[in-house]
C-alpha cells in the first residue's frame, strides 16, 4: 500500500527514505509531504498590478526571510491578509485599495515555503506564528482577513496572542483532521502508517492533531467574525462555515454563490462587505445586516446569517 505514498512524495520533490519502510518511516514521509507545498511564483496580470502600489519588504523572522507588501499610512489600523495553501500574497491584493480608501493600512505576505518567502515547509500553526511575528514588527493587527488555509491560520493566531477587533474568513477549512483523513484515504495508508503520520505531524507542528481546528478559536473568540463562502465550493465545503459560525459568538455567514474557491478573492462585493465589517468593528457597533452575494452580478440578494447564543450552547 506504500506505493502511492512513495510516488506522491517523489512528485513533491522529496527524497525517499532508505529501506526498511516501516510504519514509522512511512509516517514521517507522509508528514514531510503534508507540510511541503508546491511553490507558485507566477502571478496573474491583475495580481502584479496590485503589488505595484505596495511597498515591498523582506522581513527576517524565526523561520527565515518573509516577503511582505504594505499599503497605506503608517498610523492607520493594520489589516493582515493571509493567503491559502500553495497560494501567494498577491491573490488577496484586491482587498488592499478599498481597505486603504476606508482608512486602514494593509499587510500581505507570502507564507513560509510559498511565493518569494524562505523555507520548504508550511502548516497552519507555522503560518499563525509567522503572522503574529509580522504583526509585532508592523505594530499589531486591528483585523485579519484569511483565505482557505490562511483563514485557519488567522483564526489560530488569535489563540496564540493576536488580538484583532474582528476577522474575515474566506472559504475556511474546518480542521486538520479532515485534510489528513482525505490524504490518508487517497494514498490508501494502512492503519499503522496513519497513526505514525499523525504523531510525526504533531512533532513537526508542536500541536496536538485535534487542536488544529477552527472551532477551538471560535469557542475562545471575544470578537466577531465574518465568513464569506460559496455554497458550492468544492475545495472547502460551505458546511465548514456553518459549523464554525455555530460556535463563534457574533459570527455571520455571507453566501457567495458562483464565486468558487478562488474567484471569491477578486469579487468586488466581497471586498466591500469586508471593508464594511471591519469599519463596524472599528466603530464598536453591532454588525450590519450582511447580505448574500449573487452569482451573476454581485448585487444584493437574500440574507443568510448565523449567530450563536453563548448562553444556550452546551460545551
Amino acid at each position: 500500500m506504500s506505493e502511492l505514498l512513495l510516488s506522491a512524495a517523489l512528485g513533491r520533490g522529496l527524497t525517499l527514505p532508505p529501506l526498511p519502510h516501516t510504519d514509522e518511516v512511512l509516517g514521517e514521509l507522509a508528514a514531510a509531504m503534508y507540510v511541503h507545498p508546491l511553490r507558485e511564483l507566477r502571478r496573474m496580470p491583475r495580481e502584479e498590478a496590485y503589488l505595484t502600489s505596495a511597498t515591498a519588504r523582506g522581513v527576517e523572522t524565526e523561520w527565515g526571510r518573509i516577503a511582505t507588501w504594505h499599503w497605506g499610512p503608517a498610523d492607520a489600523p493594520l489589516i493582515g491578509l493571509l493567503h491559502g495553501w500553495e497560494g501567494h500574497a498577491a491573490q488577496l491584493g484586491g482587498f488592499a485599495a478599498p481597505l486603504v480608501a476606508a482608512g486602514f493600512r494593509v499587510l500581505a505576505f507570502d507564507s513560509p515555503g510559498h511565493g518569494e518567502s524562505a523555507g520548504n515547509e508550511a502548516n497552519v500553526p507555522l503560518i499563525a506564528r509567522t503572522a503574529i511575528e509580522l504583526g509585532k514588527t508592523f505594530g499589531g493587527f486591528f483585523g485579519l482577513v484569511g483565505h482557505s488555509m490562511g483563514a485557519a491560520a488567522a483564526a489560530m493566531a488569535t489563540t496564540l496572542g493576536a488580538t484583532p477587533a474582528g476577522v474575515v474568513l474566506l472559504a475556511p477549512p474546518l480542521c486538520q483532521v479532515d485534510r489528513i483523513t482525505r490524504l490518508a484515504d487517497r494514498l490508501q495508508l494502512a492503519s499503522g502508517v496513519r497513526t505514525a503520520f499523525i504523531r510525526a505531524l504533531e512533532r513537526k507542528t508542536g500541536f496536538r492533531h485535534e487542536d488544529v481546528d477552527m472551532r477551538v478559536a471560535a469557542r475562545r473568540a471575544s470578537f466577531p467574525a465574518l465568513l464569506l463562502h460559496d455554497p458550492a465550493d468544492r475545495s472547502c465545503p460551505f458546511h465548514n462555515s456553518e459549523l464554525i459560525a455555530a460556535e463563534w459568538p457574533g459570527a455571520r455567514i455571507v453566501p457567495c454563490p458562483g464565486r468558487g474557491h478562488l474567484r471569491i478573492l477578486s469579487t468586488h462585493e466581497v471586498h466591500r462587505q469586508t471593508v464594511d465589517f471591519l469599519h463596524t468593528c472599528r466603530r464598536g457597533r453591532p454588525n450590519p445586516a450582511f447580505i448574500s452575494i449573487t452569482a451573476a452580478s454581485g448585487a444584493a440578494g437574500g440574507q443568510r446569517t448565523r449567530r450563536r447564543n453563548p448562553e444556550s450552547d452546551a460545551e
